[in-house]
């Protein structure tokens, strides 16, 4: 950044030693062909100030205790995003199971006026729909969360989409998508939104336990 160098001892990102293990989490340009663009978001590869879990704007007192994260997005031609994947590792396995019981608790009692983010993003009313993962088969090891909800913004526009977490010791996904009821953008090979989230499911599963058990 510009300005002065800051005498502070905490590092700006924290240094999880697995932290490289999160780019073979999340999509890569391999995964999807010449035509998409795969790009890291801005603080994509930050903790600090960077939420990784914002369902029905919701506190998410887990938060704290990431220690690495990256997130990156699939864009089309005219940059629209259809996919963003995120991975993030806790510091514990306690850190992504508190994680799973706070997106848990937040959408059992999301209300049905806007809710303001306590992160500066939009406030929005949000309206949950069935999980859509009735029918989706389960990866061995790995726990999952689907949301299927609608947002509405202070202008009246509505947004459907589909929030699908994964866990597996201390690493968590997160698999946004945001045009979840158009045509699927193929990862690996992959169409339907069941068949997308497997792939995700199964690089999970595939980490090394000495990765994902608590140090």
């Amino acid at each position: 950044g510009q300005g002065s160098p800051s005498t502070s001892t905490v590092p700006a990102t924290p240094t999880d030693p697995d932290a490289s293990v999160l780019s073979g989490l999340v999509v890569q340009q391999a995964d999807v062909g010449s035509t998409v663009n795969v790009r890291l978001l801005t603080g994509g590869n930050q903790v600090s100030g960077q939420p990784s879990l914002d369902l029905c704007n919701g506190m998410f007192p887990s938060e704290s205790h990431r220690s690495a994260r990256l997130q990156v997005v699939a864009l089309d031609s005219q940059g629209n995003s259809l996919l963003s994947t995120e991975a993030v590792l806790y510091s514990s396995v306690d850190g992504s199971a508190q994680a799973f019981s706070e997106l848990k608790a937040v959408a059992a009692k999301c209300p049905a006026s806007p809710v303001v983010s306590p992160v500066g993003e939009p406030t929005v009313t949000t309206h949950f729909n069935a999980a859509p993962d009735a029918d989706w088969p389960q990866t061995p090891t790995v726990d999952r969360l689907a949301f299927g909800f609608t947002t509405t913004d202070q202008s009246g526009q509505t947004q459907h989409s589909i929030a699908v977490y994964l866990r597996r010791g201390r690493a968590l996904m997160g698999i946004y998508f945001s045009q979840p009821d158009s045509t699927q953008l193929t990862i690996s090979g992959q169409t339907t939104i069941a068949g997308i989230v497997n792939v995700f499911a199964t690089r999970l599963a595939q980490l090394p336990a000495s990765t994902v058990n608590s140090r």
